[in-house]
């Protein structure tokens, strides 16, 4: 028998991987590096550096004249953790600063206040806030974005929630 190389197959010589038979539905096979394998399911570890950020998404919702004291909803069509949330405001805003505070059904989401300053704002000023805790939703809870309105100018912000999809 000739000695074949896997590249130079041809379809119908083509085969399933070593134990395609008995592997577990929704699983692949894993190689570890020593010429063999198994069929499982991919652990966040094993996956190439490459990929970045595989589970993060970001929701976006604009503010209308943060500077009216208001509260804003936003419902988070997934399950998962609030890991970042960043405000860029549409222009100047002035008087005092705004600040925005921020709840998932009603809790508080921990260490989530943002300060947009008013001196030296300006359109396209980016705030930002890393939460610590409370910050767990479910698929279809809302997320509240509550303005103090303490600035003037009737200027608009752009909120990106970036989530950790569970």
């Amino acid at each position: 028998m000739a000695n074949v190389q896997h590249k130079n197959l041809t379809t119908t010589e083509l085969h399933e991987p070593k134990s395609a038979d008995s592997a577990a539905a929704n699983t692949v096979y894993v190689f570890n590096g020593s010429g063999s394998g198994t069929a499982q399911k991919i652990a966040p570890s094993q996956i190439a550096t490459s990929v970045k950020n595989v589970n993060l998404h970001a929701l976006n919702y604009d503010f209308e004249d943060i500077s009216t004291a208001a509260s804003k909803w936003v419902v988070v069509p997934f399950a998962g953790d609030v890991q970042k949330i960043w405000s860029v405001i549409h222009g100047a805003i002035s008087g005092a600063n705004c600040g925005f505070t921020f709840e998932i059904g009603g809790t508080a989401i921990t260490n989530s206040a943002i300060t947009i300053a008013h001196s030296g704002s300006a359109a396209g000023v980016v705030d930002s806030s890393s939460p610590t805790g409370a910050n767990t939703f479910t698929a279809g809870l809302p997320i509240e974005i509550i303005s103090d309105g303490a600035s003037t100018n009737a200027v608009n912000a752009t909120f990106t929630f970036e989530m950790d999809i569970a």
